[in-house]
C-alpha cells in the first residue's frame, strides 16, 4: 500500500484539470489481496454528492465514478462539467497552492487553540467564507489534504491535517476500514475495500467503496456521506 500517490502514479496521461478534481488517497497492490497483478487507487472526487445536479454521463454521478483501468493506472473520459464550481477550480487551486507554499512552515506547525483563532489560515478562511461557502470549503479542504499528506510523509503518522490548523484531534486515523479477503472473481462488482475519505482530506467522503469490473476493465468507486 502507498498513501498519497501522485496524480501521475494514478492516472495515465492526466489532463491538467484532473489535479483540481481528483485527489489520490491510497494505492493497493492487488497481489497483496490475492487478486492477481496490478494496482488500484482510492480517489476523493470534488464536486459530487448532490443528487439534484445534472450529471452528464454514466461514468460520473452524485454517488459514484467509473474509471477505465489499464491494470496499473486509470483513465477518465467522462464529462465533469456538471460540477457546479467547475469553471472556478483552476483559479481556486492556484490560489491554494500559492498560499500553502508561502505559509507551509506555519501551516505544518501544531498550534494551541488561541493561536488557531487568530492564525493566518483562520483569517484567510473567513475572507473566503464571506465570498462563498464553496470557495471556502474547496480551498480549506485542499490545503487540509496537503497538510495531512505532508505531515504523513514527514512523520510516518497518519493524522488529519486539522490537528495542525484547527486544533482538532491529533489521534492517528485508520488507513482503511476493510480490505477484501476474497480472491479475484469474475463479478462486475468485485470488492477491493473501503476507506474513510475524510481521514485523508477535509472535504472527503464518509466512505469510499472500491470495486473492479474485470470484463469492462473498469474500476468503480461508490461514495457515501452522512
Amino acid at each position: 500500500m502507498k498513501l498519497y500517490p501522485t496524480i501521475d502514479e494514478v492516472f495515465e496521461a492526466p489532463m491538467t484539470v484532473f489535479k483540481t478534481i481528483f485527489f489520490p488517497l491510497l494505492t493497493v497492490a492487488l497481489k497483496d489481496l490475492n487478486k492477481g497483478e496490478g494496482k488500484v487507487h482510492f480517489v476523493t472526487v470534488w464536486g459530487n454528492g448532490d443528487p439534484d445536479l445534472n450529471f452528464k454521463d454514466e461514468l460520473f454521478g452524485f454517488n459514484f465514478i467509473k474509471f477505465d483501468w489499464t491494470g496499473e493506472k486509470y483513465k477518465f473520459n467522462g464529462d465533469l462539467s456538471s460540477i457546479e464550481t467547475f469553471d472556478k477550480l483552476s483559479d481556486w487551486y492556484a490560489e491554494a497552492e500559492k498560499e500553502y507554499e508561502e505559509n507551509k512552515a506555519d501551516y505544518l506547525t501544531q498550534k494551541a487553540y488561541e493561536e488557531v483563532k487568530k492564525s493566518h489560515f483562520a483569517i484567510q478562511n473567513e475572507r473566503r467564507r464571506k465570498i462563498s461557502f464553496e470557495y471556502y470549503h474547496y480551498v480549506k479542504g485542499l490545503i487540509n489534504y496537503w497538510i495531512t499528506r505532508d505531515k504523513y510523509l514527514e512523520t510516518g503518522l497518519f493524522i488529519q491535517g486539522g490537528a495542525y490548523t484547527d486544533c482538532d484531534s491529533n489521534h492517528e486515523r485508520k488507513i482503511y476500514e476493510k480490505l477484501s479477503a476474497t480472491g479475484a472473481t469474475t463479478r462486475n462488482n468485485e470488492l477491493i475495500g473501503k476507506l474513510t475519505g475524510y481521514n485523508y482530506s477535509g472535504f472527503g467522503e464518509d466512505e469510499i467503496s472500491l470495486y473492479i469490473d474485470r470484463k469492462q476493465q473498469q474500476v468503480f468507486q461508490k461514495f457515501n456521506w452522512t
